[in-house]
């Protein structure tokens, strides 16, 4: 088990940032939503003030520190996604 000071469950924000494409949000979607409960979760998307690039916001209430690993790995292992935070 890892060290965590969250205490699980837990409310989370991941957020991905990538180049500004319209299917951007859908790729960051498809790369989260299997390691999630579907039913819970909110997508907010932000663009960059040029408009470049987009930001994509994922709340869900992560269940364990296993979990939320596996969603940052899905996402960093995505060449399209060029930052995680």
């Amino acid at each position: 088990m890892t060290d965590t000071l969250i205490e699980f469950p837990a409310e989370i924000a991941v957020k991905a940032m990538g180049l500004n494409s319209p299917e951007f949000e859908s790729q960051v979607s498809s790369l989260v939503l299997p390691h999630i409960e579907p039913a819970a979760v909110t997508f907010t998307t932000l663009p960059s003030k040029e408009g470049k690039y987009l930001s994509v916001s994922v709340r869900f209430t992560a269940t364990s520190i296993e979990q939320l690993e596996s969603v940052y790995a899905a996402l960093k292992a995505e060449p399209k996604v060029l930052y995680t935070l």
